[in-house]
């Protein structure tokens, strides 16, 4: 049994926990545990994959990660999260937007 201990923070920070906790179907107190980097939230089988470097923590991935993080520093051009967004939600639907192109942001 685990304790519970409270934080305090302003309503308006409240809400907004509870408002990306309910986005993400996960309580308050697992997703504060997952901002701060609890390892482990992740379901079993990606914990298997994270201690083997397997999948997403392979090493020619994470390499892959780090390339695209630099490229990104140095040219700073992405596509805005709000724009590929609206671009998954619209796949399959008769007015399926094109693909964001990347700008500088």
């Amino acid at each position: 049994m685990s304790v519970k201990v409270k934080i305090e923070v302003d309503l308006q920070t409240a809400d907004l926990l509870k408002a990306r906790a309910a986005a993400r179907g996960m309580s308050v107190a697992d997703l504060l545990a997952d901002l701060a980097g609890d390892e482990n939230l992740l379901p079993a089988t990606l914990e298997a994959m994270r201690a083997k470097s397997d999948g997403p923590w392979a090493p020619e991935v994470l390499a892959e990660d780090a390339r695209r993080l630099a490229e990104f520093h140095r040219t700073r051009e992405a596509m805005p999260w709000d724009e590929v967004k609206a671009w998954m939600q619209s796949w399959g639907s008769p007015q399926e937007l094109p693909a964001p192109k990347p700008r500088k942001l």
